[in-house]
């Protein structure tokens, strides 16, 4: 079988830059390894979701926000994860604030 490639995106958007990265890797629950950053190419990072390792409380998947409590997220799919982070991104250019959609 061939080696799996990566998913990669790197653009500009409302407010800073968003990367997402995921791989198949099956060591990592439900098949993926990934990381979703949204920042600011001058203050920081701002919202990340990944699964880089297994956290004591939050366990593999989280997100991390700049101003606030990092979290335990459900993984519902790839495709499901993406478009979570995304609609986050948009609320966060649009009102400046993020809130824990757990849902």
């Amino acid at each position: 079988m061939p080696a799996p490639r990566p998913i990669e995106l790197n653009r500009a958007v409302p407010g800073g830059r968003v990367e997402i990265f995921a791989i198949r890797d099956e060591e990592y629950p439900d098949g993926w390894f990934y990381r979703f950053q949204y920042y600011h190419p001058e203050t920081g990072e701002l919202l990340r979701y990944d699964d880089a390792h297994d956290d004591d409380d939050l366990g593999w998947h989280h997100r991390h926000v700049r101003f606030g409590e990092d979290t335990k997220i459900e993984f519902h799919g790839l495709a499901a994860h993406v478009t979570r982070f995304l609609n986050e991104i948009a609320r966060l250019a649009e009102t400046g604030e993020t809130e824990d959609i757990n849902e």
